[in-house]
């Protein structure tokens, strides 16, 4: 009978600490919100530099070229060797703390890390059109080229089904703290 007993408190234990772990990482996403052209125009009118943002991707992007075999000189990413060519790929995963380089009317060049390696974000089309997105050239089936250390690279989405869909998140503790206050006075009469 203790024998059970124990079993049945181990089991109980294990439960709660897989269901805390589970809901903690659950509750970590939902502290982040998509970056809307609502957000930015709210920071703008606020004269919120957005230099000052902290910035994260939502979805793993996988960034990849062939390099030539003289110019095997890698700066960032991993070099892989692919049907006798070698690969230069460059993971970026989600939830990435990025920092805006630069804004350019409505696109934002988001670095990940340092050096010249901004990728451009900017207002999406579609379902999308409110949320900053990765943007690219050269479209084909979910992939896009960017460029990124200034190279051209051809970009996928590793845990979507097209690059389009991947956003800029801001936390929202971020954004409370860019909350205004707003006090309306009720006017004062002549006293006689």
């Amino acid at each position: 009978m203790r024998r059970f007993f124990n079993v049945f408190i181990l089991s109980t234990l294990a439960i709660s600490l897989f269901s805390c772990s589970s809901s903690r990482k659950t509750s970590d996403k939902n502290r982040f919100v998509p970056f809307t052209r609502e957000l930015k125009q709210r920071l703008e009118r606020d004269n919120i530099d957005l230099r000052q943002v902290q910035f994260y991707i939502d979805q793993k992007v996988v960034m990849s070229r062939y390099v030539d075999n003289e110019k095997v000189q890698v700066t960032s990413g991993v070099v892989k060797f692919d049907n006798g060519q070698y690969v230069n790929e460059v993971v970026v995963p989600s939830f990435t703390p990025g920092v805006c380089e630069q804004v350019i009317n409505d696109r934002l060049l988001i670095s990940f890390e340092k050096g010249n390696n901004d990728l451009a974000f900017g207002l999406g089309t579609g379902y999308s059109s409110d949320n900053y997105v990765l943007y690219g050239n050269d479209w084909k089936n979910g992939t896009a080229v960017v460029s990124f250390d200034n190279n051209k690279f051809r970009a996928r989405c590793a845990t979507c089904q097209d690059l389009s869909m991947a956003r800029l998140l801001v936390r929202k503790s971020e954004i409370d703290k860019m909350e205004r206050k707003t006090r309306v006075v009720q006017g004062r009469t002549v006293e006689n």
